[in-house]
């Protein structure tokens, strides 16, 4: 059994629906707040889970900046990816 598959047996619930979530993007960068929204969760949820999975080396994070409408505060945006070497079902 492949480290990936152990640790997938160690993730929770929302962990789980979260790769779902992010497996119907095929690979695409996804903002959090898309992911909460879709899920019915919210940030704080989503976020622990997140961390479950960039801990299993499941999923990676991405932080770019994202200026506000008014140009006076800068501010980022946090997303999120599976993996490149997480199994999917083309794979198997």
């Amino acid at each position: 059994m492949t480290a990936t598959a152990t640790a997938a047996r160690k993730l929770s619930d929302r962990a789980h629906r979260i790769v779902f979530e992010l497996a119907l993007h095929g690979g695409e960068w996804v903002d959090v707040a898309d992911i909460y929204t879709h899920l019915g969760l919210t940030s704080h949820q989503v976020r622990s889970a997140l961390n479950e999975l960039i801990a299993a080396e499941m999923a990676e994070r991405k932080r770019r900046p994202v200026a506000s409408d008014t140009g006076c505060r800068r501010t980022h945006r946090t997303y999120f990816r599976l993996t490149d070497d997480t199994p999917n079902e083309a794979s198997a």
